[in-house]
This record gives C-alpha cells, sequence and structure tokens, in this order.
C-alpha cells in the first residue's frame, strides 16, 4: 500500500484516537458525576494532600468542571495540529505525516483516562458522606489514573498507522551558489518565533510574573518557588526560540541568542540541503528546540526553512526566512568542501 493510500486511513485513526474517543470518555465521566451530585457532601472536597486527607474545599460543582474543561480544552492540540498540517500541504503541494502526528493523538487519551479516572475516583469516595473531611484518600486513584493513562496511551500509538511523509520528500535538493574560483558566499540572519508563539511567550512569563508577587505576599516559600519556576521558564523559553545562523566556507552554524546551545553541520559533512514548508507540531510536537528520532529541529515557527541531510543519515530541519538564498549558499560550501577532500584524496 502506497503512503498516498495509508495517509487517509492515518488521518482517520488520528481523528478517533486523539479527538472521537477523548471526547466520549469526557461526556460519560461527566454524565456519571452529574448523576452522583446528590449523593455528595457540600462543601465538597477538591484537594486532597501528601497525606491523602482533604484540605481544600468548595463547591460540589467544582471537580467536576475543573477537570472537565481542563480537558475539554486538551482536545484543541490535535485539532491545531491538523489545522497547521492542512496548512503547511497547502503551501508545500502536498502532505506531510510525523511521527508526533501519532504521538499527540495518543497523548491525549492517554491523559484523558489519566484526569477523567482522577475526578471519577475523588468523587466515589464522597458519596453518601456526611462530611467531605472524612472522606478517604484518592491517592490510589491518581495512581491508577497516571498507570492507566500511560498504558492507554502506548496502545493507542500503536494503534495507528506507522506513516513518516517528511516535508522534503521528492523535493530537489538545492542548486550550489553560483561563485567564481576565488569567491566566498556567507548568510547571516536570525531565527525567530512567530508573532502568534511570541505573544503567548510573552503572556506566559507576564502570567508567572504576576503570580509570584502574589505568591510572596502569601507564602514566602511559595513566592521563591514560583519565582525561580518564571527565572527558569525565561531562560528555557530564549535559549530554544531565538537564534543567530550563519553559513560561509565552514558549513552552517546556530548559536542561540544566550550562547548556548551551539548546532554546527561542517560543509564537508552536508550530504543534501532542501527547502521544504515545516509544520513544527506535526513533526515535532511542538515550537522551539526539538528533537524526534534522528530528526533536529530549530523550529520556533512555521514556514519556509531549510532540511539539512547529514552523511550519516541525521537531518537538521530550521525554519528561517530567504531559506532558498541560505541553501544555495550552504550547497556551494559543502560542493567546495567536497571537491577540496577530493583533491587531498588524488593528491595522497
Amino acid at each position: 500500500m502506497s503512503a498516498d493510500q495509508r495517509l487517509p486511513r492515518a488521518r482517520r485513526a488520528a481523528l478517533s484516537v486523539g479527538t472521537l474517543l477523548p471526547a466520549l470518555l469526557i461526556l460519560v465521566s461527566a454524565a456519571v458525576q452529574i448523576a452522583w451530585l446528590p449523593r455528595m457532601p457540600s462543601p465538597a472536597a477538591v484537594h486532597w494532600g501528601i497525606s491523602g486527607a482533604p484540605d481544600g474545599f468548595g463547591s460540589p460543582w467544582q471537580n467536576l468542571a475543573v477537570l472537565t474543561l481542563s480537558n475539554a480544552v486538551l482536545l484543541l492540540l490535535p485539532l491545531l495540529e491538523r489545522f497547521q498540517s492542512r496548512r503547511a500541504a497547502a503551501a508545500q503541494g502536498k502532505p506531510t505525516w510525523a511521527g508526533n502526528s501519532r504521538l499527540i493523538p495518543a497523548f491525549v487519551v492517554g491523559l484523558t483516562v489519566s484526569l477523567q479516572t482522577q475526578a471519577l475516583g475523588s468523587t466515589w469516595v464522597q458519596l453518601d458522606a456526611l462530611d467531605a473531611r472524612e472522606t478517604g484518600s484518592t491517592l490510589w486513584f491518581l495512581i491508577g489514573g497516571f498507570a492507566a493513562g500511560i498504558i492507554v496511551g502506548v496502545l493507542a500509538f500503536l494503534a495507528q498507522p506507522k506513516l513518516q511523509l517528511n516535508p522534503e520528500a521528492g523535493e530537489p535538493p538545492a542548486e550550489p551558489l553560483p561563485l567564481g574560483g576565488a569567491e566566498r558566499a556567507a548568510w547571516v540572519g536570525d531565527i525567530q518565533p512567530s508573532p502568534a508563539v511570541a505573544w503567548v511567550v510573552g503572556v506566559t512569563i507576564v502570567l508567572l510574573a504576576a503570580l509570584s508577587v502574589w505568591m510572596f505576599t502569601v507564602d514566602p516559600v511559595g513566592g521563591w518557588i514560583t519565582l525561580g519556576t518564571l527565572v527558569f521558564s525565561a531562560g528555557l523559553l530564549v535559549t530554544c526560540l531565538w537564534f543567530r545562523v550563519r553559513i560561509g566556507p565552514q558549513g552552517f552554524e546556530a548559536r542561540s541568542i544566550a550562547g548556548w546551545p551551539v548546532f554546527r553541520v561542517p560543509a564537508a559533512e552536508v550530504a543534501n540541503v532542501v527547502t521544504a514548508n515545516i509544520n513544527p507540531l506535526g513533526e515535532f510536537g511542538g515550537w522551539g528546540l526539538r528533537f524526534s528520532g534522528n530528526r533536529t529541529g530549530i523550529v520556533p515557527r512555521g514556514g519556509e526553512g531549510l532540511v539539512i541531510t547529514r552523511r550519516d543519515g541525521r537531518v537538521l530541519v530550521v525554519t528561517m526566512p530567504d531559506a532558498e538564498t541560505a541553501a544555495t549558499v550552504l550547497t556551494a560550501a559543502a560542493h567546495a568542501a567536497t571537491t577540496a577532500t577530493d583533491v587531498e584524496g588524488d593528491m595522497q
């Protein structure tokens, strides 16, 4: 069966696993919890401490609303991936499909099983209780839900067709930039996130900063923990989303604006360079610095980019502006390095 014939089957499986099945689980779980509401104490336990005893109380509706809505929002992830994939396919003129196209639906259904097991368990232990403080621990439901989620997620991943359609497949390698005998070329530019991703990063940092300030007024220890989370998250985002690129006779180099990490592909190790339309969510499961099998992605945004294949088979995918020009410069460097190596071999 050809890839084109397997693709519709893979899409149907991903839709069933990542959207239809989780939605059904959420609806069934919500219906059961609503039927149990008359048997719930009021106020009900809505949080349990490390000891397993309830230490937070609220409306009997609170657990149902929070876990159902948060789980429903999770269903947007595979929908977003499908939207990104179709947009990339339209721009490229052909579909793409990667391991993360299977992983995202499997992750969603696995997490749904985990969350709804916890939701049902936290409700079940309180049925017919006169006082929520006297209800049992939900620790085993937490552990069981986590284990069940992993098992279901793995099975859901394996149940989907194994299919890989890389964006560079079938694309012609870039032609080298025409240069004279003594001429050398270089390309310098920046890799940065799209405005949408930059906004999400900015809002996340602002919210964490506000939470840190509030936590210091409530609990200094919690404030320091939140501040540490803010600093770590900000450093991680800056490190993984903004890079400076230089392409020249030595090959390709992408250096984070923080100075580290640095990714280099020496010109002599370049097997071929292809330009393609990159879908970060579908190919790598997200944006920024990503890894998937033998493929490394510097993909803070979708759209045009370079796909650099090394001679050992490893692939570096980079979304960047003016990718076609960058590809011709890197191909010229690779050809020059290969020619120099062949000449040295002949002389020996």
